[in-house]
């Protein structure tokens, strides 16, 4: 592992991470990818360091992976959940060894916490519910991403399910929950065997640590949260498969339409069908700022996609809708379109009402035309069935 490089490897929809030149998998055999690269850089910045944790935020991606994958539904079962138990009279006996003084007051104070902080939550229950009915309803209705790391933690530090529930839906700190963790799983610990608190220090410091991991993942998941593919590109900047434009059809220095505005982003598609692929951005500017497709003055996103569209099929024919894919996203109140086109299968020609017909390819960060003889000797090399 020490003498292994990393990289995260942006594609069409996704993020890949790559181990010495090869894609990384799951256990489970799914590659490690997402459309959230901060989760992956979070995974593979721990999973590569010499942390003595490394492998919990690895094992939180890779879960969530296989959920997405394989489309796993998580079911929980509280029928026996240590927190439910924990403070019968069963347990008392666990503190009639020679303990110190220290430890016994750590465990009574952090033990009224938890009962205080698992009552306040049962206090949400309907007088008609059992508490097996109010939880089992809750546990179903929180987040996919929730549910995971509810399971990852009780697979990693024990101590059934409601206590990694109450963490994660902020009824208990990181330090309540380390500490409760510990005294749920006291039937299997012998505490004579610790000296002072200190050595109890010891076993919550890893529990403590994958319950922050656990928060930070949650934290990043949130959407607005997320960099996503679209900031990713921008944060490239244009070269030969990038390249921006500040509107559709919109002439920002004529204040008008402008077939003009609507030829340049059609060549860059059509460039980028006849060569290697790539993505066009409407909406940002040259210098990488957002202007959003709200400038270009169509009513809504619809009607945006439906004049692009229209354009795009018109100017080059139905066959390109194969290899062109557009997405919308937000930033504040300004809204970026990416199309993101492959590399066609035959070679496409540009023909907009007003302009000569024409074939463009990819020149470096730009999109030039062929004249007849080298569009012919271009389409020879790049297209041979």
């Amino acid at each position: 592992m020490k003498n292994s490089t990393y990289d995260i490897v942006m594609r069409d929809d996704d993020f890949v991470v790559y181990e010495n030149g090869q894609a990384m998998h799951t256990s489970q055999g799914n590659e490690l990818a997402h459309s959230n690269v901060r989760l992956l850089r979070m995974a593979i910045t721990d999973y590569s360091s010499e942390h003595i944790y490394k492998s919990f935020p690895l094992k939180l991606v890779s879960q969530l992976c296989d959920t997405i994958a394989m489309k796993n539904e998580i079911a929980f079962d509280i029928s026996n959940d240590p927190l439910i138990s924990i403070f019968q009279e069963k347990n008392a006996a666990l503190l009639t060894d020679d303990i110190d003084f220290a430890i016994l007051n750590f465990i009574f104070l952090n033990s009224s916490s938890l009962a205080s902080s698992f009552k306040n939550y049962l206090l949400k229950k309907d007088e008609n519910q059992t508490d097996e009915d109010f939880i089992t309803h809750d546990l179903k209705g929180i987040s996919c991403n929730k549910q995971l790391c509810i399971q990852a933690l009780s697979e990693q530090n024990g101590g059934g399910v409601l206590i990694h529930f109450l963490l994660l839906n902020g009824y208990i700190s990181i330090a309540e929950y380390a500490a409760s963790v510990f005294i749920l799983k006291m039937e299997n610990i012998q505490l004579s065997a610790f000296k002072n608190l200190s050595s109890i220090s010891a076993l919550l410091e890893p529990i403590a640590r994958t319950a922050q991991n656990t928060i930070d993942f949650l934290t990043i998941c949130r959407g607005e949260n997320q960099i996503t593919i679209i900031e990713e590109i921008i944060k490239r900047g244009e070269d030969n498969q990038t390249e921006f434009k500040s509107t559709l059809r919109w002439d920002i220095r004529q204040n008008k339409k402008n077939p003009a505005i609507e030829h340049a982003a059609l060549k860059s598609i059509c460039a980028f069908l006849n060569s290697e692929g790539g993505d066009l951005l409407i909406g940002v500017r040259d210098d990488g700022s957002i202007e959003g497709i709200e400038t270009d003055k169509l009513d809504n996103d619809d009607r945006f996609l439906l004049h692009l569209w229209t354009l795009i099929k018109t100017c080059m024919g139905q066959e390109v809708v194969e290899w062109v894919k557009t997405t919308l996203q937000t930033f504040g109140n300004k809204t970026v379109c990416r199309i993101s086109c492959q590399k066609g299968k035959n070679p496409i020609f540009l023909r907009q009402k007003g302009f000569d017909e024409a074939f463009y390819v990819r020149v470096g960060p730009s999109s030039s035309s062929l004249d007849i003889s080298s569009a012919l000797k271009y389409i020879d090399l790049h297209f041979q069935n």
